[in-house]
């Protein structure tokens, strides 16, 4: 790992979206097992996961394109928080956990897993402009 990456737990950016897409498509065949459930919305989670986890293989290969491939990845995280924030409307229902329990678990953990990917990825991007901003000023 280089000084000149961002790193969460010694991670940079790319591993950490290698992880995330995985834990969402793990995430998503799990709760489908245990819920029983046939239905492909189940797989949402895993559906939204799996481009995120090949961008970040996209990255980490071809370091050129690691920036491209990083704002797409944002932007994903972003619908994948902003999808997972319906579980808003059960919440003010009062039927959060209770009338369609795996639904809304997995919209939870969408909405939490997403808002922490996103602030991954925007500390990052803010990390690199403020290490390219000092450079400019070294030189």
């Amino acid at each position: 790992m280089s000084e000149n990456e961002y790193q969460v737990f010694g991670l940079n950016t790319a591993q950490v979206s290698i992880i995330y897409g995985v834990l969402l498509a793990l995430f998503a065949v799990l709760v489908s097992f245990a819920s029983g459930s046939n239905s492909l919305t189940s797989y949402i989670p895993a559906m939204l996961g799996l481009p995120i986890l090949v961008l970040g293989l996209v990255a980490r290969a071809v370091p050129a394109k690691q920036k491209l491939v990083m704002h797409i990845n944002v932007v994903i995280g972003l619908i994948i928080f902003l999808a997972g924030l319906s579980v808003i409307g059960s919440l003010f229902s009062g039927t959060i956990l209770e009338t369609s329990f795996w639904a809304d678990l997995s919209k939870l953990f969408m909405s939490f897993s997403g808002a922490l990917y996103l602030t991954v990825c925007v500390k990052s991007f803010i990390f690199i402009r403020k290490k390219k901003k000092l450079t400019e000023v070294g030189n």
